[in-house]
């Protein structure tokens, strides 16, 4: 793993919680749209241990336990989305950057699609997309 101060290592250990709040906050839903996210993010953490198990930085972020308090203010879209952007800033640009990257965006995928799935897949609301094409670029990942 990359060499990491005390509050960089800090603000990355909140970034799946903080990209959780920021997919769910993206499309106001109802209490079962809710659960299904929340399911969703479960799911998804679960297979990510094991499909990262080789990213010091992930594992890191499983085992961690310590209990931070992350004041933004009014908890916001925008707010969010700039903190997310000042977490990607502190992520080394080496593979395993690049993969934490990748887990957060994948996270904040899962979520903002299982609010919307259906009979027919899943689907994403038109604030869903524009929430995911805007972490894409501020977590700096290429467009697929």
């Amino acid at each position: 793993m990359g060499e990491y101060s005390d509050d960089q290592l800090g603000l990355l250990m909140d970034a799946a919680a903080e990209v959780l709040i920021a997919a769910v906050a993206a499309e106001r839903t109802g209490p079962i749209a809710y659960f299904r996210e929340i399911m969703a993010a479960g799911r998804y953490l679960y297979d990510a241990r094991r499909r990262y198990a080789d990213n010091d930085l992930v594992q890191q972020l499983f085992r961690h336990t310590e209990e931070r308090s992350v004041d933004l203010g009014e908890v916001t879209r925008e707010r969010l989305l700039d903190h997310i952007e000042q977490i990607a800033g502190v992520v080394h640009d080496d593979d395993e950057g690049a993969e934490f990257k990748r887990f957060l965006f994948e996270l904040a995928e899962r979520v903002a699609a299982a609010s919307r799935e259906g009979l027919f897949g899943r689907r994403l609301s038109a604030d869903e997309s524009a929430f995911l094409t805007d972490l894409r670029q501020r977590l700096g990942l290429p467009t697929t």
